[in-house]
């Protein structure tokens, strides 16, 4: 998988400006400082030097953003204002005035007009997001007081840090509570590109206008083939024959076999890439199959328009036990990982469910029903038994 792909994935469209101008930051500062736009500024501490370079991204990556929203009026003012006033505060925070009630009143407005705007129906994405870290460093520099020479403030200290966290927490969870509810929404939209929701989901947003007849024939006939074409995996032996492999997960409601032999296949109901049972108390239902593309990126045939749904997952591979993971609410990995995005895929169910063979998912309490009267023997050898 070509890692720029990979990473670039993950990026709303809109967002490449603002991701960009945060790239050109320290380019912008260095022929600042040597033309003298920035003028004499005077000897500030750490804190506020950091506050300033925060303060600055937040001001490029606001600036930028309107390049690519100039059909919303309002949202282009907001950014605009944002943009100016954080670069007005990042040149206070650079020449020790102060600055901290002004940023800390604009970070807080900032971050709830942007959770307003995901929970307004646009997902957040990975710059959407590192720019919430970006201000939530800003408010945790604003809100803590520093120590100084016979004044500990322990109380402020304490008060300050309580409430930087406790506001860490609540946006992180709102981003991920909207990053799941836009995933459930994925139907009702399209965008050119693949458009990445965060909490590890990424989806292909289709197009808003119904399916047409044609297309629902199409998608009928492609559930009918792939029933007919798994039938005989019933048998858990069968499947086993024919080259499909359990992963470290053999027993559950949601076990998926994988054939390799099968990598190179699109979209053929004879040669699913993997199958996906219900595995426990010694039987195992067959539930449905699983396909895959071949390369991350690369868009999934949909011959059922909206019918025919397509996701990935965005997934951290770590250098530590177990050797991979989800992400984080704000779309970033743990240390000694690295963000990347699986192939796009798609669940074809066999199971006759309530929610049709293209189903998002398939709800645990209807499986484990079920699998109660549809279970077949798994081998004696099986994992688990």
């Amino acid at each position: 998988m070509n890692m720029w792909d990979s990473f670039v994935i993950g990026i709303a469209p809109d967002h490449l400006p603002a991701l960009l101008a945060a790239a050109a930051l320290p380019v912008m500062i260095w022929v600042a400082r040597w033309s003298g736009l920035l003028g004499s500024a005077a000897t500030v501490g750490p804190v506020d030097r950091w506050a300033a370079a925060l303060l600055g991204i937040s001001a490029v990556v606001h600036l930028a953003l309107p390049f690519r929203h100039a059909d919303n009026t309002l949202l282009v003012a907001g950014f605009l204002v944002s943009g100016v006033g954080y670069a007005w505060l990042a040149f206070r925070a650079l020449r020790g005035r102060s600055y901290r009630l002004v940023a800390a009143t604009l970070v807080v407005a900032t971050l709830v007009a942007y959770l307003v705007v995901v929970f307004g129906g646009e997902p957040p994405d990975q710059v959407g997001s590192a720019t919430a870290i970006d201000e939530l460093a800003v408010l945790a520099l604003c809100l803590v007081p520093a120590r100084r020479v016979g004044r500990p403030r322990r109380f402020a200290r304490f008060v300050g840090s309580g409430a930087a966290v406790l506001v860490t927490v609540l946006v992180g969870a709102a981003i991920w509570v909207s990053s799941f509810r836009a995933h459930q929404a994925a139907g009702g939209h399209r965008h050119d590109a693949t458009s990445r929701v965060q909490a590890g989901i990424v989806t292909s947003w289709l197009a808003t206008t119904p399916p047409t007849r044609a297309e629902r024939r199409a998608a009928a006939e492609l559930a009918a083939r792939t029933v007919a074409a798994t039938a005989s995996y019933a048998d858990l032996r069968v499947a086993l024959a024919a080259g499909f492999r359990p992963s470290q997960v053999t027993t559950g409601y949601d076990v998926h076999l994988t054939n390799k032999a099968n990598a190179g296949y699109i979209l053929d109901p004879t040669h699913p890439q993997a199958l996906v049972y219900a595995i426990t108390g010694g039987r195992a239902t067959l539930l449905g199959a699983l396909f895959q593309m071949p390369n991350a990126g690369q868009p999934g045939p949909t011959p059922g328009g909206p019918i025919t749904r397509w996701h990935a997952h965005n997934i951290c591979l770590s250098a530590l036990p177990p050797g991979f993971g989800v992400v984080s609410p704000f779309g970033g990995c743990p240390p000694l990982s690295v963000d990347t995005t699986t192939p796009e895929m798609m669940h074809i169910w066999v199971a006759g469910n309530p929610g049709g063979p293209f189903a998002q998912g398939l709800g645990t309490a209807w499986v484990r029903h079920y699998h109660a009267s549809h279970g077949v023997p798994v081998p004696a050898s099986w994992p688990g038994t």
